[in-house]
């Protein structure tokens, strides 16, 4: 999955900069300050950083508000998507976070690299739902985690552009696209594993969300030829001019049901809590 992920990291930042996951981080951001104000800090991780629009907007939006002495760490399973924002951070030789920013390759399962009990925050931004452990991810959270710090975590309940995949049943009625991971979309499922993992001050909250699309046959060419198994592998046994028919059958679909400017909806779940204090 990394390595999927980090060969179209380029193409994630362009299509996914905006929208979404800016919203995410956005609402991540505000939901752990409210339970850990944000100048108590001593040590924040964006775990599943991508492209690094979290750490990002968390350097831009909250940068007044950080201790001189806390530490800022991004992360993420691919190491190509740790070396896109190793070039952020290189374009930023005049900024004291930057040049601080610690970068590492990890997996939410496993969290080894960092010590116990040795984080106040952490950013995990539409991340934690592709775990194929969630026992394992909420549990790596809780340990790294001060008694008393923060995680904000977002996962999708509704994302109605990945739903445009189903038009490829109109040429080969067998393929299905694969469904969001179901207990992610339910909000008592995400309290029950924050609990199970003894975290408390849980709280999941929806909001909506809107990816805007400037050209369909982008998103369409996007969704069919990524390469990343979670959003193409659907079409993966398809011939090139299946897919490009697939391709102009989403386009057809967008332009029949959505008006310009178009906005794709979906809803997010925004989730949050806190490691409980020490006595």
């Amino acid at each position: 999955m990394s390595d999927a992920w980090g060969r179209q990291s380029k193409a994630y930042a362009e299509k996914f900069q905006q929208g979404p996951p800016k919203v995410s981080a956005e609402a991540i951001l505000k939901a752990i300050d409210t339970l850990l104000p944000l100048e108590k800090a001593s040590a924040i991780l964006d775990n599943g950083c991508g492209t690094g629009i979290g750490i990002s907007t968390l350097i831009r939006s909250y940068s007044h508000r950080l201790p001189d002495s806390s530490r800022l760490v991004a992360a993420d399973l691919s190491p190509k998507m740790v070396s896109a924002v190793e070039k952020i951070k290189e374009s930023h030789p005049e900024s004291n976070l930057w040049s601080k920013l610690e970068l590492k390759v990890c997996d939410v399962n496993d969290m080894s690299c960092f010590d116990d009990a040795s984080l106040s925050h952490i950013i995990a931004s539409l991340v934690m739902f592709f775990s194929n452990d969630p026992d394992a991810a909420f549990n790596e959270a809780y340990r790294t985690l001060k008694p008393g710090g923060a995680i904000g975590m977002t996962s999708f309940q509704r994302i109605q552009w990945m739903d445009l995949r189903n038009v490829v049943q109109k040429i080969r009625p067998e393929l299905a696209p694969p469904q969001l991971p179901p207990r992610w979309a339910s909000a008592e499922w995400i309290r029950e594993q924050c609990s199970k993992a003894g975290f408390v001050d849980v709280t999941v909250e929806p909001t909506d969300v809107f990816l805007e699309v400037d050209e369909p046959r982008e998103l369409a060419d996007f969704l069919v030829n990524s390469g990343i198994p979670q959003v193409s592998g659907i079409f993966g046994s398809l011939t090139t001019e299946q897919k490009n028919e697939v391709i102009d059958l989403i386009v057809k679909e967008v332009n029949t049901n959505y008006q310009k400017p178009i906005r794709i909806p979906g809803v997010l779940l925004v989730s949050s809590a806190t490691r409980r204090a020490a006595k």
